[in-house]
């Protein structure tokens, strides 16, 4: 326990205190230096997790896939009920089909009554005359029996029925409901696609009870363009068109089914695009240009404690400001993602985004990216579909390459050209502020091995240090205090002794 000064009537506490402050001087400056690290990898990190989005989770796993800049649509004429058309992918070509339903596929199904009934739950197999066997699904689409798939669901006479009937409708290779009436004792079961298939039962089936109502599935047919193909579960896919079977179609009747360009889907999706493209721009935009407030400095933990949460707030919206204004990586980003968009694709001279009808906008709208004419734009992806494919999905061949000789290649379409920008980019940003270049996450975790990360920890390491030589010196001038308040007060006992002695 320190002293203070009961001897000297001196505040030694405050005054140690006030000593140390000056002292303390050079490590508030590191603290501030250290936290503005960290806000500065904050901000960068909320750049790195909207390039990341942009590039992974929309040009790569949604805008830059075919179905975006080349998507179909399957119209039906004719007779419109027989067939539905669900879904067409991209890898459908533009063409007509002619579509006749000879048959329609069922479902295997068969029905067995039983002797006895009761609560499902309650009654045993046994007594309803069952002994331990087993239900079995045929799949025999295959012409050679010896090919024909079977599943099995076997059962003990000592289960229950509803023991059973569980077993039957959770095996998911069987792919079989099961229902049971406890008022007639009948178990109806039957297949949820249709097909070649069979429900049979085998030994352990009760003697007494009656099997009606079986029917084995059947596989569809339709005649399309001439040739007979089989249905699956009543679909036929195409040439990348799902094509539906609904009823067979009356005679001296046809389904016509047109494939072709979705233009004004296409033009949906480049609307996204540019929609998420301004997004981005706008982030790094605003941090290029954000103000800076040099005067506000990051708050410590003991000047934090002497505002209020309000004032810590403003404090802090005003610290972590403008700390990537005219940033070299971000001004370099936005510098080439424009350079991506605006430069020339393929051999033709003048082929770009610009010859379509998108521009990028008013100096003040800092590169934005603008439908300026949609007329054009729809006219261009009517007129030339694959054209327009290729000017945002091509993909040039791998090569060795300078750093950003991607930016405007003329055989990198302009998603490939703007996933190149962001991924260097983010490398960047990973290797200056330790960003991942994977996540989203505005909360993950920074790598120490990155040009802030490092520079941070010996930051940190110097405050370790001082702090430590800090608390060397305090208890250096504790020590002086307190051996100044024995000497005072071993005077005052002298000075008690002699008066004692001359009074």
């Amino acid at each position: 326990m320190r002293m203070t000064g009961l001897a000297s009537g001196m505040d030694i506490d405050s005054i140690v205190k006030q000593m140390m402050e000056a002292r303390r001087a050079p490590l508030v400056k590191l603290q501030q230096k250290s936290l503005g690290i960290e806000y500065k990898q904050e901000a960068y990190r909320s750049v790195s997790t909207a390039l990341v989005d942009l590039r992974n989770n929309k040009l790569q796993n949604n805008l830059s896939m075919s179905s975006a800049i080349n998507a179909k649509k399957a119209t039906v004429t004719g007779n419109t009920s027989a067939i539905s058309v669900t879904t067409s992918s991209t890898g459908a070509p533009a063409g007509v089909f002619n579509v006749t339903v000879k048959e329609l596929g069922t479902a295997a199904s068969v029905k067995l009554t039983l002797a006895g009934s009761g609560e499902a739950d309650k009654v045993k197999l046994s007594s309803l005359g069952f002994t331990s066997g087993s239900i079995e699904l045929v799949d025999d689409t295959d012409a050679d029996p010896a090919k024909h798939k079977k599943v099995s669901i076997s059962y003990n006479s000592d289960d229950t029925l509803q023991s059973l009937l569980n077993k039957i409708n959770n095996n998911k290779e069987a792919n079989v409901t099961a229902l049971y009436n406890s008022s007639t004792g009948e178990i109806a079961m039957a297949s949820k696609t249709s097909g070649k298939r069979s429900i049979d039962f085998g030994a352990g089936t009760p003697a007494g009870a009656a099997i009606t109502n079986k029917v084995v599935g059947k596989e569809g047919t339709a005649e399309i363009n001439g040739l007979t193909m089989t249905a699956t579960n009543n679909r036929i896919t195409v040439n990348g068109v799902i094509i539906q079977l609904n009823h067979e179609t009356p005679v001296g009747e046809s389904s016509t089914i047109t494939v072709g360009t979705d233009s004004a889907k296409i033009l949906e999706n480049i609307k996204t695009f540019i929609s998420e493209y301004n997004k981005v721009l706008d982030t790094l935009n605003g941090k290029l240009g954000e103000d800076k407030y040099r005067s506000y400095a990051p708050l410590t933990d003991e000047q934090r404690e002497g505002l209020t949460d309000k004032q810590a707030e403003l404090w802090d919206s005003k610290a972590k400001s403008g700390l990537l204004k005219n940033d070299g990586i971000l001004s370099q980003t936005v510098s080439q993602l424009r350079e991506a968009l605006i430069s020339d694709f393929g051999p033709t001279r003048g082929f770009n985004i610009q010859s379509i009808g998108i521009t990028t906008g008013q100096w003040h709208e800092k590169g934005k990216l603008v439908i300026q004419d949609e007329s054009k734009l729809l006219a261009a992806i009517e007129n030339d579909p694959d054209q327009i494919m290729q000017l945002f999905t091509a993909r040039s061949p791998d090569k060795p390459a300078e750093r950003y000789t991607k930016v405007n290649n003329k055989d990198s379409g302009i998603f490939t050209r703007v996933s190149d920008v962001l991924m260097e980019s983010i490398k960047l940003l990973s290797e200056k502020a330790g960003t991942s270049q994977v996540s989203t996450s505005l909360t993950g975790t920074f790598l120490e091995t990155s040009l802030l990360g490092t520079e941070k920890r010996q930051i940190n390491d110097r405050i370790t240090n001082l702090n430590r030589q800090l608390l060397a010196l305090e208890t250096q001038y504790y020590k002086k205090f307190t051996a100044m308040e024995s000497a005072i007060n071993k005077f005052n006992s002298q000075s008690s002794s002699l008066s004692g002695f001359l009074g």
